[in-house]
């Protein structure tokens, strides 16, 4: 995980999509994983069958869905839109309001290929902040699992252009730089 500004990301993750109902249930915000059939307490997604389907309930105790993907319209069973590089994600993007989820992923998605799921987020924060970020996947319809490789989400409310993560602050490229000439000097 690392933070940057406003921007949260989890890159290189690489979580497997069982090919089975309960599939893996995924918190956005820590990065915890289950695939419990219970789902996860604070979960947000819900992936299964390999990613050829999808919920917005895997914390079965909420009353209302944390996790809404961009979808092709804003009923509860649209498919997930598959967006390019680049795509901001924001207020205006399509999502639903209520809980549900898709039986058809391959609308917008190609099996076995990354492709890219906007959302929105509400943050555990107190606040009900309303985050916007993108997941990437890959969606399998052949039993094979899916895998969910990486996401990011901006905490301040903020549209995020898709695949857009932090550069490293200048701070941290310095401790970079002072930690690799302490290392070659200890070397010499």
């Amino acid at each position: 995980m690392s933070t940057s500004a406003a921007v949260v990301s989890f890159i290189n993750e690489n979580i497997a999509i069982p090919t089975d109902f309960a599939g893996v249930s995924l918190d956005l915000e820590t990065g915890v994983s289950s695939v419990s059939l219970e789902g996860l307490a604070g979960g947000d997604l819900n992936f299964v069958f390999g990613g050829q389907a999808f919920s917005n309930d895997a914390d079965q105790n909420a009353t209302t869905p944390s996790w809404q993907p961009v979808r092709a319209d804003s009923g509860n069973t649209g498919v997930l839109e598959n967006l390019g590089v680049g795509v901001e994600v924001g207020p205006s993007s399509t999502v639903s309001s209520s809980f549900g989820g898709s039986t058809d992923n391959f609308a917008n998605f190609t099996p076995g290929e990354r492709g890219y799921v906007g959302f929105s987020l509400i943050l555990d924060d107190g606040n009900e902040t309303v985050a916007y970020g993108w997941v990437e996947v890959t969606l399998q319809n052949n039993d094979t699992p899916g895998m969910i490789h990486s996401w990011a989400y901006d905490d301040t409310g903020e549209p995020l252009a898709v695949a857009a993560v932090p550069e490293p602050t200048q701070s941290v490229l310095i401790i970079m730089g002072l930690a690799a000439t302490a290392l070659r000097r200890r070397r010499s």
